[in-house]
């Protein structure tokens, strides 16, 4: 590997020893990095479960928190368990004993997100009702980008079902034949389509709907040639549906629409999976698109005389004339061309029952409440904090919603920072527009006496920071997951893949590659001293003590089922 190196031409290493150095050395230090940055200061949990390819119950932990040192917000997974009991309980209990094995003291979890099962979510019984046993004060949040997939989804149920229908029936018509993808491929030649393969509509992939109708009409001249031409041909497989489908009027005017605003579902979607810190823009962005979408069928003076929160879409009261119902520049201008005439009114009533229960999904599953804690964490962004005219006042409000990042006592001189903010608004102009950034450097910001003049403010507001915005970042564990653990090695222990992960993240950590990457030197005297492979012998000793036991446990419960009742003989 390095032929130029006498050093690295000496190094002997087989599998066993690559394989404990990997899992019991980088993997379990990066370990022990994350759990002390818990340790020592405020995180966000965000886990999720599932079932991997052998059938294991997996649940994985991410932890988020903001990094003084580094001065950035980072997701960071914390460790990847196997779980006998899925139920919020034992789940709980799972994550419990985790942290308590760390050390992790969970008072400092200030935040809280996973997808919106009830699991994870539910009032009662959820995961997040036991963890508010714990820590009162945590911040829940169910994921935005599951619940902006789920509104659209139920959206789609109110439209007509051959839609989905059509949708389905033409990626299926490709799957089970390379001969007809390739006859298709030469037919985007002569239409002169980009050469992209259709997509399959799924019902559990988040921006799946609004890619496969923005793939159908990116093809649709492409696709009518080619269904034109199966038509007289297949008899079989519903080419002629298909392509009756296709010219039937309305379809194509459908389609358009559909594109046009899962174009702004998918867009927020894609902007709250980021790994960047986004909780600051989160009720705004949210507001904004809602409105925008609640506008194409709500009149404008509504939007006047009652506030965002109070607008209900189920409300025909407060509806435009059905002929006045946006549908998106492309729809309507497929209107001038090729009107529907009297089936018009139909479709534009379709159109409407699809945009109400959007906005009616959209109303249950996020708070427009101006005074939520949600809006109020858009002061974090330098520029409302720094505003004469912001919208939080009072610090306290905020505060209060946290009491575990400042106490009580200290609550006066808190407000005063913040009301400081615009006394000291020209000396801090040039400080970055970055929240991250901002919070960070006013900790070095001095009075005339050169002491720090704000002590409790960036505090605060840097452990604000590690509030999640969505549970994205979980997902992208189980992606890699299933990467590692294949149908080839599905007997792959969850430890083993844990500890894979968590290696690949120390050195994503650093900014290297796995040439440029350099170990700690804890980590070099613990491979030199031997402390590496007492890990592992230690570790497979559990390993095959816990399979010795689970063996014996199986034999006496069978042996308990088949025992027969003993033989009594009676003598005369």
């Amino acid at each position: 590997m390095f032929p130029d190196s006498e050093i690295a031409q000496g190094i002997k290493m087989k599998k066993t020893k690559a394989s404990y150095i990997i899992q019991d050395g980088i993997g379990q230090e990066e370990k022990e990095s994350v759990a002390n940055k818990c340790r020592n200061s405020k995180f966000s949990l965000i886990i999720d479960e599932c079932t991997d390819i052998s059938v294991s119950q997996v649940l994985a932990e991410m932890v988020r928190f903001y990094d003084e040192g580094k001065c950035r917000v980072t997701d960071a997974l914390l460790d990847v368990i196997e779980v006998d009991d899925a139920s919020a309980e034992g789940l709980y209990k799972s994550v419990k004993k985790l942290l308590q094995s760390n050390e992790i003291p969970p008072h400092n979890i200030v935040g809280f997100a996973s997808d919106n099962c009830s699991t994870m979510l539910g009032a009662h019984k959820g995961f997040q009702a036991y963890l508010k046993n714990d820590v009162p004060s945590v911040f829940i949040l169910g994921c935005v980008c599951h619940s902006f997939a789920l509104c659209a989804s139920q959206a789609a149920s109110t439209l007509p079902s051959w839609l989905e229908s059509f949708l389905k029936d033409v990626c299926n018509y490709f799957a089970r034949s390379s001969k007809r993808q390739h006859l298709f491929q030469m037919i985007q030649d002569v239409a002169q389509t980009p050469k992209h393969r259709m997509l399959k509509l799924s019902q559990t992939r988040w921006l799946s709907r609004g890619a496969v109708v923005s793939r159908v009409l990116e093809q649709w001249d492409a696709l009518l040639l080619f269904f034109q031409g199966e038509s007289k041909i297949d008899k079989v497989d519903g080419a002629a549906h298909i392509h009756k489908m296709m010219t039937t009027p309305g379809t194509k005017h459908m389609l358009l629409f559909l594109n046009y605003v899962l174009h702004k579902v998918d867009r927020m979607n894609i902007e709250f999976q980021s790994q960047y810190f986004r909780l600051s823009s989160l009720y705004s962005t949210i507001s904004d698109e809602y409105r925008c979408i609640l506008s194409m069928f709500v009149r404008e003076e509504v939007f006047q005389s009652h506030r965002l929160k109070n607008i209900d879409p189920h409300n025909p009261e407060l509806y435009k004339a059905v002929d006045n119902i946006e549908l998106g520049g492309r729809c309507e201008a497929i209107f001038m061309k090729e009107p529907l005439r009297e089936n018009e009114n139909r479709f534009r009533l379709d159109c409407l029952k699809f945009l109400v229960e959007l906005c009616g999904q959209m109303r249950k599953r996020f708070t427009f409440e101006e005074d939520s804690t949600l809006a109020m964490l858009k002061v974090l962004e330098p520029k409302e904090a720094l505003s004469p005219q912001k919208s939080l006042q009072s610090i306290i409000k905020l505060a209060v919603k946290f009491p575990t990042l400042v106490r009580e006592e200290d609550l006066d001189d808190l407000q005063d920072e913040w009301k400081n903010l615009l006394h000291f608004k020209e000396s801090l102009k040039n400080m970055s527009d970055s929240a991250i950034s901002f919070w960070h450097e006013l900790r070095a910001v001095k009075d005339g006496n050169n002491s720090q003049k704000f002590k409790l403010l960036p505090d605060f507001m840097c452990s604000l920071l590690a509030l999640p915005h969505s549970s994205a970042c979980v997902e992208r564990i189980f992606s890699q997951l299933n990467i590692i653990k294949t149908k080839r090695t599905n007997k792959l222990h969850v430890s083993t893949v844990a500890n894979r992960l968590l290696a690949k993240q120390a050195i994503a950590r650093q900014g290297a590659t796995c040439c440029q990457w350099e170990p700690s030197a804890s980590l070099i005297r613990n491979v030199v001293d031997g402390q590496c492979h007492k890990r592992y012998l230690a570790r497979e000793a559990a390993r095959k003590q816990k399979e010795v036991t689970t063996m014996y446990s199986d034999d006496a419960d069978l042996s308990s089922e088949e025992e027969e009742e003993p033989l009594h003989v009676f003598l005369q």
